[in-house]
């Protein structure tokens, strides 16, 4: 087991050197594995050369690598490539696995790019299959995916693999509007790319189908000049090809075997064995042509020995039927009927109709001219036969194509016909209809009109009356109010000034019998004169509740700053108080009503909420003031609360509304109560 794997490392080092020119020296100093891209660019260079079994081997090891250190982006670019490999060698099943497993790495990774270049290989394995709706599907959706990241390239790619795709469709108009769109992309980017001149020989292949010959041969000759500045020899080889065949169809046949030989040179030199064999095909058909049989049989025998090679059964077939073609005209009958023979049973084996037919045209005049009548009578009834099942077979489906489409237009124009009656009819019912529906819905709509205008009064008048109903209770409300903080004032004002000045002055009093009193006088009249001062001291915090002289004095900040303070030095609550004021002074009732909100939010607080910390933030700006209060207590649910308790909150509602507010508390039990207070100025 170790010395196959030593073996493999070494001989991967050896492909290594060869064709990436890494030296043993580097190597043996390194001590390293060698990198997935080493083996990607020796398998780029396989499939450059047509060598696919190569390709496939190397872009498996470094498709084993890139898994091993868990690259997964360059492991899906890979697997494409492999597909692309294994796709050309026909191999269409396990390219279909490749570009599946690429597209779900590519989709894992959200990698448009890579997403888009299985797509396209799946739109080729898609239509090699036959399944061109699938194609389609997968060809657009790499077109998507490309334009979504804006790559330039791949939307060049998608569309001219879409324009090939249309032209299989046979479908000329949507192939030419792909292939010109593409064009211009690719001359944008480089007109020294392979892209280029792939798009430009594509735009020929249009122009060729249409018959339009002189433009396709323009577009065929640029191919083949930029071809050979870039040196790519395969894309100089089907340049010189397709301008062969324009040479054919124009009946230039010197010019076209020059053309099929040119491309012979360049298909030699790449060794591409099945565009070889149909390229000596094709050049022994042209020298046959004009009359160059020996020339002619000898590239015919090298097109039959390369589809044998290749095991191309149909190529090998159309090389034996050329080949019998060929002794015919040097009046080799004998070598002529071998050959016609063997072809007609490689296409009688395969079922090869249409070069069946060929056979039998042929032979049949074989043996006419060896005046073989009998076997010339047999394979004239087995032309007949041949050419008579392709004709039904195409006039079947051309009877069928053309019935559908006789079906079709006279389904169609009767289906015209009876819509252009009913609707006549449905016409003239309608107009009757509309009359009387007209007359009918115009009555509907003055009573409705009318009934509308008598409800908008009432509900007018209902509006009015409940707008009074509500400013006379707002009235009374701020009546109350207004009328609740002047009689808190009186009373503070006559705490303060009346009983407070008259437990001063008696205190005053007490104090100076005090010191003329003997010793158990004089300790009564000191604890008479104490309770006279904690009278005072409590008429004073009683005048002080029901109207702060802070708040008349200094303003609403002071006073709430005043309020806090007394609470912070209590050591029993944590206070976070930021209030944010201009120095101008509210209204005295908005700045009274304010402080009560808040002096009533922080009474619930510390008699009810057992909480550690109250955080209280008043912002005052020119055309509002927001305030938002927060405790961390035992929170509550006010559907729940006592009368007494809920008292308290009404209190603050009523207050906030009265300054023409609005008020949002939010609280849950154990997780604290929120206040967050708007109030307009």
């Amino acid at each position: 087991m170790v010395l196959t794997s030593f073996i493999k490392k070494a001989i991967l080092t050896l492909t290594l050197i060869t064709c990436t020119g890494v030296s043993v020296l580097a190597y043996e100093q390194n001590k390293q594995e060698p990198e997935p891209t080493s083996f990607l660019q020796i398998a780029d260079n396989f499939y450059r050369q047509f060598q696919y079994d190569s390709a496939v081997t190397y872009y498996n090891y470094a498709l084993e690598i890139s898994n091993a250190n868990r690259n997964e982006p360059l492991s899906s670019r890979i697997l494409s490539l492999r597909g692309k490999a294994l796709r050309i060698k026909g191999w269409n099943n396990l390219a279909y696995d490749s570009y599946i497993l690429a597209r779900k790495k590519a989709q894992k990774l959200r990698n448009d790019t890579l997403c888009a270049l299985a797509d396209i290989g799946l739109g080729h394995v898609y239509e090699e299959q036959g399944r061109l709706d699938s194609a389609e599907f997968f060809y657009n959706h790499a077109l998507k995916d490309y334009k979504k990241v804006n790559d330039s390239l791949g939307i060049g790619l998608a569309l001219h693999h879409l324009s090939m795709f249309y032209q299989t469709k046979v479908d000329y108009e949507k192939s030419l509007l792909y292939a010109l769109e593409s064009y211009r992309i690719f001359n944008q980017l480089s007109k020294d790319s392979d892209h280029y001149i792939r798009s430009l020989m594509n735009l020929g292949n249009i122009y060729e189908a249409l018959k339009e010959y002189d433009t396709a041969f323009s577009c065929y000759e640029q191919c083949y000049q930029l071809s050979l500045q870039i040196n790519n020899i395969k894309l100089a080889a089907q340049a010189a090809t397709n301008k062969a065949v324009i040479y054919y169809h124009e009946k230039e046949y010197e010019k076209a075997k020059d053309e099929f030989l040119n491309a012979i040179r360049f298909n030699e030199k790449i060794n591409d064995t099945k565009e070889l064999s149909l390229l000596y095909r094709n050049a022994s058909v042209m020298l046959k042509y004009l009359g160059k049989y020996d020339e002619a049989l000898k590239l015919s025998e090298k097109s039959l020995l390369f589809a044998r090679k290749i095991q191309n059964k149909e190529l090998e077939t159309k090389a034996l039927l050329n080949l019998g073609g060929i002794h015919k005209m040097k009046k080799d009958y004998a070598e002529s009927e071998k050959y016609y023979l063997e072809g007609i049973a490689i296409a009688e084996e395969t079922g090869l109709l249409y070069d069946l037919r060929i056979g039998y045209a042929n032979i049949s005049l074989l043996y006419k001219a060896l005046d073989n009548y009998k076997d010339a009578y047999t394979y004239i009834i087995k032309y007949t036969e041949i050419k008579d099942s392709i004709n039904n077979k195409e006039k079947i489906r051309a009877r069928e194509k053309y019935k559908a489409e006789y079906e079709l237009l006279h389904y169609k124009d009767q289906n015209r016909i009876n819509k252009l009656e009913k609707k006549k009819m449905r016409f003239e019912r309608n107009l009757a209809y509309t009359i009387a529906f007209s007359i009918v819905l115009l009555l509907v709509i003055l009573l409705f009109l009318f009934r509308m205008r008598a409800r908008k009064n009432r509900i007018i008048a209902e509006q009015r009356i409940q707008k009074l109903e509500d400013e006379k209770k707002l009235m009374a409300a701020q009546s109350v109010l207004v009328g609740q903080e002047k009689e808190r004032e009186r009373i503070a004002r006559e705490l303060h000034d009346g009983i407070g000045v008259l437990l001063s002055t008696a205190s005053i009093h007490f104090s100076s019998v005090e010191s003329k009193a003997d010793k158990e006088t004089g300790e009564m009249l000191k604890k008479a004169n104490k309770l006279l001062k904690d009278a005072s001291k409590e008429v004073r915090q009683i005048s002080h509740n029901m109207m702060p002289g802070v708040l008349a004095k200094f303003g609403l900040k002071e006073a709430i700053e005043d309020l806090f303070e007394e609470v912070e030095d209590a050591g029993e609550i944590e206070i976070d108080l930021q209030v944010v004021c201009k120095k101008e002074r509210l209204a005295e009732n908005t700045e009274i009503m304010i402080y009560r909100i808040i002096q009533e939010m922080l009474n619930n607080t510390i008699k009810h909420a057992n909480a550690s910390k109250i955080s209280l933030h008043i912002i005052r700006q020119d055309d509002k003031i927001d305030i938002e209060y927060m405790d961390n207590g035992i929170g509550f649910e006010e559907v729940k609360l006592s009368r007494d308790k809920n008292l308290g909150l009404s209190g603050i509602r009523t207050r906030v509304e009265f300054l023409g507010g609005t008020v949002d508390l939010i609280s849950t039990p154990k997780e604290g109560t929120r206040y967050k207070i708007w109030i307009p100025l």
